[in-house]
């Protein structure tokens, strides 16, 4: 009993002193970029580590105010949610029906939808750029989030695996009281399948918002650039004012950490619920 002890406390002992150092070394650069961006470039350059004197707000006023980065922000903002809200509905009516129906070739389109996971987006851009050119949706919503919405095959793996480790007693409870594939669907697969819905949520929001590479060739218009795109170009137009930089850098990556820690649980909840099966 004794030795279980003395080991419960060397194990903590040694764990938490190298996770706390490994929380430091991750969280210190994103700490440093937010307190460097209430500084002065002057300031920044004079010490580099120090912490700001006074909290200087004049790289947010031209950041938001000159560069535009709230046009940005809604930009961003507006094609994440309704892409990510699109995304949910269709993995999941795809997930329900690779789970549940019955049709041939169902095995063959399921691996197919899964082939998405193989080609890097990169490699889609210049027919991405053709096909969206000839609809004439360039520099618009439409552009970006009909793109986005073929991003499926994550969300689809995830939530056919839950939807099939769901008890077929439950579905089939559901058929004799004479409910519809759609009401199934939404009143016992839809609230199930709660937690596994916001970890895909979270990763759609995440990769969408980062997103650079299609908003830099679609987007033609200024104005219709995203958040991305926006702290490229304030650091091409502000090249030696690093305080800008940090205060554009800060405003971005903000928000989806303040996201992250609120749906933290939802997170872990889901990435649970969809590895266990049964």
């Amino acid at each position: 009993m004794r030795s279980r002890t003395w080991n419960r406390v060397f194990l903590t002992a040694v764990t938490y002193p190298f996770l706390l150092i490994i929380a430091v070394i991750v969280l210190y650069p994103v700490v440093w970029m937010v307190y460097s961006a209430f500084k002065p470039s002057a300031d920044i350059f004079a010490s580099i580590f120090g912490l700001p004197k006074t909290l200087y707000l004049g790289n947010f006023q031209i950041v938001f105010l000159k560069a535009g980065m709230g046009r940005y922000f809604l930009n961003s903002i507006l094609v994440t949610a309704v892409s990510v809200a699109g995304l949910l509905g269709l993995c999941a009516l795809e997930a329900y029906a690779f789970a549940t129906l019955r049709f041939r070739g169902k095995t063959a389109l399921y691996v197919f939808v899964l082939l998405g996971f193989m080609v890097p987006p990169q490699a889609l851009i210049i027919s991405g750029y053709q096909l969206i050119s000839a609809l004439h949706l360039l520099s618009s919503y439409p552009a970006l989030i009909l793109t986005y919405l073929s991003w499926s095959a994550f969300g689809v793996l995830v939530l056919r695996n839950f939807f099939e480790s769901v008890p077929k007693s439950l579905l089939d409870a559901a058929r004799i009281d004479g409910a519809s594939h759609w009401q199934v669907f939404r009143k016992l697969f839809v609230p199930l399948s709660g937690p596994s819905m916001a970890t895909i949520a979270i990763f759609y929001t995440m990769w969408i918002y980062n997103e650079f590479m299609y908003p830099l060739v679609y987007m033609q218009k200024q104005s219709m650039y995203t958040i991305p795109l926006g702290v490229l170009f304030l650091n091409s137009r502000y090249i030696t004012n690093w305080g800008l930089q940090m205060a554009g850098l800060a405003a971005a990556t903000i928000p989806p950490v303040i996201a992250y820690i609120v749906f933290q649980k939802q997170f872990v909840r889901g990435i649970m619920a969809g590895a266990l099966k049964g």
